[in-house]
């Protein structure tokens, strides 16, 4: 597709990113659904205010009622969708860059648009097909304010009470409007940082990366804090760091939760996605589960494929239960639940997740140059390590999984101008002889296709 990436649509904002577009988006996602009501939100961006207005004028021109939630958090559009509409938009670049923004849609059951879903609308803008209201047809924007329904709604289903201290860092994003009170409402003692929305995310950068917030580490032990969450621009991604200071990897979060659920069901489906580890798999497996992995920013359509118990990609956590969408309130509040619980320390619940190596790292390049880079590296990669290979999967780049049980992937960003390089080996060591393969065949590449561009 041409417009829509892993997660929506984002870019720069007045580059890839327009009012001119979100006016299209608005118009095609109304002559989409033809009626009905579209609920509406953006985070705090210094840009998203002008793209809300833009894109509720190309819903009104189509027709369509338009319920306006102001500044929440994405999972707490996702909600209000099911609760009041026929199909959501999030204005919102998530864990991007200030100077980027983007745009979320949603159906009537709070999920992302599945792909069919948005290659239509891409359809619609292209073809430039908009239903166009006559003026006596143009319904009315409501405003409304949900953001005490929602903090009910999580809280009935996580139904706990807690005495733990949790710092909490929102990023100066749109969590900053939800966690802080909720955590309050769970009986939490709470200390904020970066609790104010400011689109320049003055505090740290927006992604709640180690890199970015390694900081938390240090501040858990001085304030003596049960646990640390991390959350992005539009708080659908958490990030934790237990009591001792030391930070969760997003894979043993996520292998946390799949070992809690399949506990529970005596065994079900766990959805994640193609760069995650093998950690997941062995928890899943001993509780009578299976594993299923799906391309990344595809996690509903694989619960909708596997009937998935649980699904979940790096820091981002889907409930089935309480929502077919990312909702890390209600994972920070399960999180805590499950600690309290069981009795222990976060880091004692850690160490029950087996240990594996994993190193992410991204190597800048061009669009244009992607296809080609994936195409040379596999093709060496496949030379390389030929004789140890045991499956290869291609649903998003190309991962090998190997046979002593490591893997490699190399994948385009659906968002930035970058590919990920990701590997995970059994043995540090492993680990460091994989990704130095992995790493040095993409940098590569990526150099000659541009001194070929060059000539």
């Amino acid at each position: 597709m041409t417009l829509f990436g892993t997660a929506g649509i984002r870019g720069a904002i007045n580059d890839r990113v327009t009012p001119d577009l979100a006016l299209k988006v608005g118009k095609s996602l109304g002559t989409y659904i033809r009626e009905g009501k579209v609920t509406v939100a953006r985070d705090a961006r210094t840009s998203s205010v002008m793209l809300e207005g833009a894109l509720i004028s190309g819903l009104l021109s189509t027709g369509i009622e338009v319920i306006s939630l102001g500044l929440i958090p994405t999972p707490a559009l996702a909600w209000s969708t099911k609760q009041l509409g026929d199909a959501g938009v999030m204005i919102t670049a998530s864990h991007n860059p200030p100077t980027d923004n983007g745009i979320k849609v949603f159906n009537g059951e709070g999920i992302e648009f599945y792909l069919e879903q948005e290659e239509e609308l891409e359809r619609i803008i292209f073809s430039g097909e908009y239903r166009r209201a006559a003026w006596d047809e143009i319904k009315k924007v409501r405003r409304m304010d949900i953001i005490d329904d929602y903090i009910g709604a999580v809280l009935d289903f996580v139904g706990h009470e807690t005495g733990l201290k949790v710092l909490l860092d929102e990023a100066n994003g749109a969590g900053s409007v939800v966690a802080p009170y909720l955590l309050r409402e769970m009986g939490a003692k709470v200390i904020t940082i970066n609790a104010h929305p400011d689109g320049h995310f003055p505090g740290r950068k927006p992604e709640p990366r180690y890199d970015n917030i390694a900081y938390l580490g240090g501040l858990v032990r001085e304030l003596g804090a049960d646990l640390a969450i991390a959350q992005d621009g539009d708080a659908d991604r958490i990030a934790v760091f237990d009591e001792r200071g030391s930070y969760v990897d997003e894979d043993t979060l996520i292998a946390l939760f799949a070992k809690l659920y399949v506990e529970e069901h005596g065994g079900g489906t766990v959805v994640t996605s193609i760069n995650t580890g093998s950690r997941i798999d062995k928890v899943v497996e001993d509780g009578g589960g299976k594993v299923y992995r799906v391309p990344l920013g595809q996690p509903h359509d694989g619960i909708k494929k596997y009937n998935a118990i649980f699904a979940a990609e790096p820091w981002k956590l889907i409930h089935p239960k309480f929502g077919l969408w990312i909702d890390s309130f209600v994972t920070m509040g399960l999180l805590i639940k499950l600690i309290d619980e069981s009795g222990k320390s976060l880091s004692e619940l850690v160490r029950e997740i087996p240990t594996y190596y994993l190193i992410k790292k991204n190597v800048k390049c061009p669009e244009e140059y992607k296809k080609a880079v994936l195409d040379m590296a596999q093709h060496e990669l496949q030379k390389a390590l030929r004789d140890e290979i045991k499956e290869v999967l291609t649903i998003s780049g190309f991962r090998f999984n190997l046979s002593d049980g490591s893997w490699v992937l190399v994948r385009p960003s659906g968002t930035e101008p970058k590919i990920r390089v990701v590997v995970e080996g059994v043995t540090e060591k492993r680990k460091e002889q994989l990704f130095k393969l992995a790493y040095g065949i993409v940098s590569r590449a990526v150099e000659r296709l541009k001194q070929t561009s060059r000539v």
